[in-house]
């Protein structure tokens, strides 16, 4: 004999309820922490709308409702840290740590962090990475890659760490490499008929 599906669904997020404390964001998606990030937009699809305390309340007691609706709040939570991909870096951390709950303290720093990476201005941390950063910027604004390289180095020697200013080296180098291209099919003598 199976059991009504609408009693299975409430046993389930009561049990949900319960162990709340103890389930990390993955866990509530219901995804392996490795996953690709895709997966957890197709997962919170699922579980959104398994899980929606409209759909799972109807004709339950109204104290069911608190239950679902506290079930449901964690597994958008989950989502909204989850589906930003710095988020999900930052909320990673937090597990390796063994928070399971990102506070308001770690979502901000996970939005600084989102924030830099759209913002260059923004990504320096330290007072001494942040004077030779902005010393980068101005000479990748003035096309002096060679002097935005070594200020970006300069900067890391501050702030080993931090993504922005390993992805800018890259971008520098990259124009460095084009420039020189430029210059090596370009010849400013070539007589044109």
């Amino acid at each position: 004999m199976t059991m009504d599906p609408r009693l299975r669904i409430r046993y389930e997020i009561e049990t949900m309820h319960e162990l709340l404390a103890e389930l990390d964001y993955y866990q509530l998606l219901q995804v392996k922490a490795a996953c690709p990030q895709a997966d957890i937009d197709a997962a919170f699809r699922v579980e959104g709308r398994r899980l929606h305390p409209d759909r799972v309340s109807a004709g339950a007691p109204p104290e069911f409702r608190t239950v679902a609706n506290t079930v449901f709040k964690a597994v958008n939570d989950a989502y909204r840290v989850l589906r930003d991909p710095d988020g999900r870096t930052h909320y990673d951390n937090e597990l390796r740590a063994g928070r399971l709950r990102m506070d308001q303290e770690a979502r901000k720093a996970a939005e600084a962090e989102a924030a830099a990476r759209n913002d260059p201005n923004k990504a320096a941390r330290t007072e001494k990475g942040g004077k030779f950063w902005k010393l980068a910027l101005q000479g990748f604004a003035d096309k002096d890659f060679n002097g935005a390289a070594m200020n970006i180095q300069f900067a890391l020697s501050f702030e080993p760490d931090n993504e922005v200013f390993k992805e800018w080296l890259v971008k520098v180098n990259v124009a460095k490499e084009e420039i020189k291209k430029e210059k090596a099919t370009h010849n400013a003598y070539k007589i044109r008929i």
